[in-house]
């Protein structure tokens, strides 16, 4: 691997493509262990979670969304290897943080990795489709990531929270109306189960009926856990247009 470079070890042969979303492990499976207000997840049940690393040393999360696309948020790219014998591993070639990404208010927090490498989509590894229809307010949604949580030898397990989407005037209330049409506020009301326990760009997944779709990806807050304060997340649809008119430049 190239030194300082960004790397992607995925924990999600060919499948068909309407198996994006679905997990490969029931929910039953998940083991109870509590990992700072959330679950530790069954190994490979979120197959599009991705891992972006720099120079080994785990530094945002992501999603995956084609076989050669990841989206993450922008404020990563300014700036721990999780590997295993169902991982893949493959170099980033580009990176395409939005255009109108502002480093100030968050606004358009949101990028895309462009691999070097296709992905081989199987249990393990599957992408996810983005969530099209309006969000339902208080559905209830999970966000994943490794975040700073370290444990076992062998590898680290992938923590997973489940959260509450907000309304979007509560949610600007609680933040003092700098919440932009483009994001909005998943939590608890009492604290305790926050995004920042994942990784910054990492998904936000929320169940359809049938399977799961991107709604969100991690994008900021204010401390970790607080009451009154739930994660702010990027809403993915709102993007949907530059996403695939990158998808059609660099393809």
């Amino acid at each position: 691997s190239k030194p300082g470079g960004p790397v992607l070890p995925l924990t999600s042969v060919l499948i068909p493509s309407d198996l994006a979303g679905v997990r490969s492990f029931s929910a039953e499976q998940e083991m109870q262990t509590r990992i700072i207000g959330g679950q530790e997840a069954w190994p490979h049940s979120w197959p599009w979670q991705v891992s972006i690393q720099f120079a080994w040393v785990s530094a945002c999360g992501g999603a995956i969304i084609g076989p050669t696309w990841v989206i993450s948020a922008a404020h990563c790219f300014r700036r721990s290897g999780v590997t295993g014998r169902n991982t893949q591993s493959t170099h980033v070639s580009k990176v395409i943080s939005h255009p109108d990404y502002n480093t100030r208010t968050k606004e358009n927090d949101v990028a895309l990795l462009m691999l070097q490498q296709p992905l081989v989509f199987n249990k393990f590894v599957r992408p996810i489709d983005i969530w099209m229809s309006p969000l339902p307010e208080f559905i209830t949604c999970t966000v994943t990531g490794w975040g700073s949580t370290r444990e076992s030898e062998d590898g680290y397990p992938l923590p997973q929270m489940n959260v509450t989407v907000l309304p979007p005037d509560v949610c600007k209330q609680m933040y003092s109306g700098k919440i932009t049409s483009s994001m909005f506020c998943a939590g608890k009301d009492r604290g305790g189960a926050d995004a920042c326990q994942g990784d910054s760009g990492g998904p936000l997944s929320c169940f359809t009926g049938s399977r799961y779709e991107l709604a969100g990806v991690v994008s900021w807050g204010i401390g970790c856990g607080r009451a009154s304060k739930p994660g702010v997340y990027t809403k993915v649809q709102q993007h949907t247009q530059w996403i695939s008119d990158m998808f059609s430049k660099f393809q």
